[in-house]
């Protein structure tokens, strides 16, 4: 492999404009080590058109171990941690804090890297290099709590956590997802600062491994169905519940293709074939679906019309049994009429009883 140097003055030139390239830039700081050493660190971040490598495969490759790789990394890491008055080290680091100040100090890696490298592999690849090096960024993470972020040195994670938590008790309040302009009012209540903001508490919950939004938009906590539903059944009750009425098979299937719910393809016969069997769910009409929860009951139109006989104090007419029906089934009115002819008593007055 050619390892292409460039020079300070050049470097310079790289950072005259806003587009500081990370690529350039760690050409520039490694010029000076071994051109196997700069090999090493261009395959193990993936630079220059390389997938990154694995200790073993770089190991492979230079025919020397794993603990032989792990060690020029580290070697390296540390020389050009001891460059940091470098002006293209200066200018990196500031570039990458003034990132984390323009998002209150704290921003999940990924994140953090396309912001950096503007969606470009080479560049958000050789700005993870960086990242290891810098000193005034520090890269954590809490288990079942915080994604892998990077915050600047002055940031409180304490106070992160603290509104983190205030958040999740109020989302188990709510029950429910809700807009980010309700969930972040709620909050707001028990802050004192004057500094907390929107924009700061959009940062914040961001990178919490316990609160997340959903593909409609709606925060709520991360093992809620209605927040990452798992399978056919959990999403067709998503669709359902953030439709607010019922929908026919077809159009779930669609749905759940259109807020990128699947990764691939659903199919409107699997669709209905889940649903058919699951007690949260209701046919109410020819392949339409509702929701238990809005008060639907399964079974026949027979069923339905008894039920609000049952229910009712006073005889109804057909007209008040059609409007009932209709109110929980999607079915014809003739269909109605049929069945209060051939299984229900009408009386002279018009109305209808349960035969006995």
């Amino acid at each position: 492999m050619k390892t292409t140097t460039i020079s300070l003055n050049q470097a310079k030139k790289t950072t005259s404009s806003e587009d500081l390239f990370f690529s350039d830039s760690l050409k520039h700081i490694v010029s000076s080590l071994s051109p196997r050493a700069q090999e090493i660190i261009f395959s193990r971040y993936g630079v220059f058109g390389s997938h990154p490598m694995t200790l073993e495969e770089i190991g492979k490759k230079y025919h020397i171990t794993r603990e032989r790789v792990r060690q020029i990394i580290r070697e390296v890491l540390k020389k050009v941690r001891e460059k940091k008055n470098d002006p293209i080290f200066l200018q990196i680091e500031e570039k990458v804090v003034l990132a984390l100040r323009a998002n209150h100090g704290i921003m999940e890696e990924e994140k953090l890297l396309a912001t950096l490298g503007k969606e470009n592999a080479n560049e958000k690849a050789a700005a993870s290099f960086f990242l290891e090096c810098i000193d005034s960024v520090i890269g954590s993470e809490i288990k079942d709590e915080l994604k892998f972020s990077y915050t600047t040195k002055d940031f409180d994670i304490e106070r992160w956590k603290n509104i983190k938590n205030a958040t999740i008790e109020i989302l188990k309040e709510q029950k429910n997802p809700i807009r980010f302009d309700d969930l972040f009012e709620k909050v707001a209540e028990n802050q004192k600062e004057s500094e907390f903001s929107k924009d700061s508490f959009a940062h914040h919950i961001e990178v919490s491994e316990e609160i997340r939004q959903n593909n409609f938009g709606k925060w709520g906590i991360v093992h809620w169905k209605e927040i990452s539903p798992k399978g056919t059944r959990e999403k067709a009750y998503l669709v359902l519940k953030e439709s607010g009425e019922p929908l026919h098979f077809r159009d779930i299937a669609q749905k759940i293709d259109e807020f990128r719910l699947n990764k691939k393809k659903t199919h409107p016969q699997t669709v209905h074939n889940e649903l058919i069997k699951d007690k949260n769910f209701v046919l109410i009409g020819r392949g339409i679906y509702a929701l238990v929860e809005w008060g639907y009951k399964k079974g026949t139109v027979k069923d339905v019309i008894e039920e609000i006989l049952k229910k009712s104090e006073r005889l109804l007419s057909r007209e008040e049994i059609i409007a009932k029906v209709l109110e929980v089934r999607n079915v014809k009115k003739s269909t109605i009429v049929i069945n209060l002819n051939n299984y229900f008593s009408k009386s002279k007055n018009g109305t209808y009883s349960i035969k006995k």
